[in-house]
């Protein structure tokens, strides 16, 4: 500091008040006395600058105006892939297996032959059962011959009443032993038919159970078929969630809740949707949860069952919701407590409680502690001081804007 035509000239460096006060002590005593409230002046006005903004200019903070709107509330939960049939395929007669008719692990559609059991015994008993209906038939044509005759003498009185009586009882014999030789031939072709094991559902057939060239009896396994498009999804929740009176944890084949598989994308990057249709009547044991069930499309069986997924679902909407981005807010002084930063009309920094809510796709919900209409830091929140002036600036893209 230089003393210039009877006044203090400050140089344009940075200073501080001790700097000051060391360049007025040693001044003669005289001009220091006028001195002295020019130094004063000079101490206090740091001081106050320094303990509001620490020597800066206020931080710049993106600050946007709270408006209440609509609030989707998305909730995720963790799934598990099951087949949406699953089927045994099973001999249904006896013989020896000849071939296998598919490839094991691909696609199979209703009625593709899977196996080929021995067909000759089962020719030869439908051959022997239409010869049995043949001559069921014969014996039938003979008794309605026989009661044609016997019934017109009897109406003439030349035959007994005895005579009429055995003439129907033959033809009523006659009639069920055709019908008895239609079951059996129809039985026959049905034990004929099972000898060509065709695939009950759509689906992957998998590993063969039996090798061709096994003599297999009715009831053994010989693959399995498992359905996966659509494929079912099963998932549960705690009995404590805090949407579980909601009608989307709650659904029935005919009120069913749209949901979506969020960590998998499908061909071509398609989304893979499905609905809940089924939610279980009991608690189950150990994890004191409830379970539900979902169907989802899986074109080209893209899924395979036991895979684990994440299943999105819209559980709430919140009309006139406030609603902030994460990134506005902080952990208070007390234990378990979430703050924020509004600002008021001179653009000083105000701490404030909230109670947070749900979280939702625009962001989280506010339950209490914001108003609409106050002004809100969503970002920068360490450059922050209660009581402190910041600059407030227009939200970008990348913080809320």
């Amino acid at each position: 500091m230089l003393l210039l035509n009877g006044r203090f000239d400050l140089p344009p460096t940075r200073y501080t008040p001790m700097a000051t006060i060391s360049a007025l002590s040693a001044l003669p005593s005289r001009r220091l006395v006028a001195a002295v409230p020019l130094a004063a002046l000079l101490l206090v006005t740091s001081l106050s600058v320094q303990s509001q903004t620490g020597g800066q200019p206020p931080p710049k903070v993106p600050v946007i105006q709270i408006e209440p709107s609509t609030a989707t509330v998305y909730k995720e939960y963790t799934g598990r892939t099951e087949a949406n049939r699953h089927v045994e395929v099973r001999a249904q007669v006896d013989g020896i297996l000849q071939s296998r008719e598919y490839v094991e692990g691909q696609r199979v559609e209703t009625g593709d032959p899977l196996f080929q059991i021995d067909a000759r015994p089962y020719e030869a008993a439908v051959h022997e059962a239409e010869a049995d209906l043949s001559s069921a038939r014969a014996t039938l044509a003979a008794a309605q011959r026989d009661w044609r005759r016997i019934n017109s003498l009897f109406d003439r009185g030349v035959a007994s009443e005895k005579q009429r009586d055995d003439a129907l009882s033959a033809l009523e014999t006659a009639q069920a032993g055709v019908q008895i030789a239609e079951a059996q031939l129809e039985s026959a072709q049905i034990d004929l038919d099972y000898t060509s094991v065709e695939a009950p559902i759509p689906g992957i057939a998998g590993r063969r159970a039996v090798d061709p060239g096994n003599l297999i009896s009715v009831g053994d396994r010989l693959a399995s078929i498992e359905e996966i498009d659509p494929i079912q999804v099963t998932l549960s929740y705690p009995v404590d969630d805090p949407f579980a009176d909601t009608v989307a944890l709650n659904p029935t084949p005919e009120r069913t809740t749209p949901a979506e598989i969020v960590d998998i994308t499908g061909p071509g990057g398609k989304a893979i949707t499905g609905e809940l249709n089924y939610r279980s009547a009991s608690i189950e044991r150990g994890t004191n949860s409830i379970q539900l069930r979902g169907v989802f499309v899986n074109p080209g069986d893209f899924l395979r069952p036991n895979r684990y997924v994440r299943v999105r679902l819209q559980v709430d909407e919140v009309q006139d919701a406030v609603i902030i981005p994460e990134t506005a807010i902080g952990t208070g002084a007390e234990p378990n407590s979430t703050v924020v930063f509004v600002i008021d009309e001179e653009n000083s920094a105000a701490q404030r409680r909230v109670e947070l809510g749900p979280m939702s796709d625009q962001g989280r919900v506010i339950r209490s502690g914001l108003e609409p209409g106050d002004r809100l830091v969503i970002d920068g929140l360490l450059k922050v001081r209660p009581g402190a002036p910041v600059d407030p600036q227009e939200p970008s893209e990348g913080n809320g804007g």
